[in-house]
C-alpha cells in the first residue's frame, strides 16, 4: 500500500477537526490550565510485596567470597581432589525433612 501526501493531509485535517471539535465544547472555566485538577496515579503495594522485593534485591548482591569459594570448588572437582562428606549431607538432609514437619 502506498502512502500519498493526499493521504496525510486527509489524515491531519480528520485529526485536527476532532481537536477542534472537542476544545469547542468545553466550558470557559475549564479553558484556563491554572484552574484544571491534575489526575495522579498512585500505587499501594502490601507488606508481602514490599518483603520480597527486599528478597530480591538481596539475592542480586553476591555474598562476599563466594566467588573464591566456587572457583576453590571448580578447582577440586577439576583435580579429583573433591571428597563428599556423607555424614554432613545426612545430618543436612534430615535437619530440611524435620523442619518440613515441623
Amino acid at each position: 500500500m502506498k502512502i500519498s501526501n493526499a493521504s496525510q493531509n486527509y489524515i491531519n485535517q480528520s485529526y485536527t477537526n476532532a481537536t477542534n471539535t472537542g476544545a469547542a465544547g468545553k466550558s470557559g472555566a475549564q479553558d484556563k490550565p491554572s484552574e484544571e485538577k491534575v489526575a495522579q496515579d498512585s500505587i499501594n503495594l502490601s507488606s508481602t510485596t514490599r518483603d520480597l522485593q527486599k528478597i530480591s534485591a538481596a539475592s542480586e548482591t553476591e555474598p562476599a567470597g563466594r566467588t573464591q569459594m566456587v572457583q576453590d570448588l571448580k578447582d577440586q572437582v577439576q583435580a579429583g581432589q573433591y571428597t563428599v562428606n556423607a555424614e554432613q549431607v545426612a545430618e543436612k538432609m534430615i535437619g530440611t525433612i524435620m523442619d518440613e514437619l515441623g
